[in-house]
């Protein structure tokens, strides 16, 4: 099963009820990889997709948010930003001359600024991998509303800096079908206010 673009647009809705189905390992991989196409500024590629499936996982990411689809969800993704203002991997994605030309403009930013604009790269990624999943036949329930630093010793980036947490995704197949809950008409805006 596979939706268009325009299908699983559509057809999205947050999902808190999931079966007991999992997807498989090669599903998983596939979502991930298809989130990862995300663009992001410059393509410095600086976010990073947490794969939850354990147990154990799942209790601390509840602990975090009291969010009850943690605990139910066969696997929950976490995008994470990777707020570094000289990315180690840099060279490696973008080749030697792009990568000091970029570098550049990134150490020229506060961290505050890098740390907004990877936060805008990993929820591009978390987008991606939202209508992904949806083309495959899973539902997801996109959060907010869980303590950062929780959700970060939750997958071992406890007291890091370097990592922020832009999205916590429970993901599985739904065993709900909610009402589309409407969208107001009026929210796009011709060149200016």
């Amino acid at each position: 099963m596979s939706l268009s673009v325009v299908e699983a647009i559509t057809n999205r809705r947050a999902t808190r009820k999931y079966t007991d189905e999992a997807p498989t390992p090669e599903l998983i991989d596939k979502i991930v990889d298809l989130a990862l196409e995300a663009p992001s500024a410059f393509n410095a590629q600086q976010r990073e997709i947490v794969v939850i499936t354990d147990p154990t996982q799942k209790q601390k990411l509840y602990e975090a948010s009291h969010q009850k689809q943690f605990l139910t969800a066969p696997v929950t993704f976490i995008a994470v930003a990777r707020v570094e203002n000289e990315p180690e991997d840099l060279e490696e994605i973008l080749g030697t001359e792009r990568a000091e030309r970029v570098a550049g403009f990134i150490n020229g930013r506060s961290i505050q600024q890098t740390r907004e604009a990877t936060l805008r790269d990993a929820s591009l990624a978390a987008a991606f991998l939202i209508l992904a999943a949806q083309a495959e036949g899973l539902s997801t329930s996109p959060t907010t509303g869980w303590d950062e630093e929780k959700v970060k010793e939750a997958i071992g980036l406890g007291g890091r800096e370097d990592r922020a947490i832009a999205l916590v995704i429970a993901t599985g197949f739904p065993n709900e079908q909610p009402e589309h809950p409407g969208r107001l008409q009026n929210r796009r805006i011709d060149n200016s206010y």
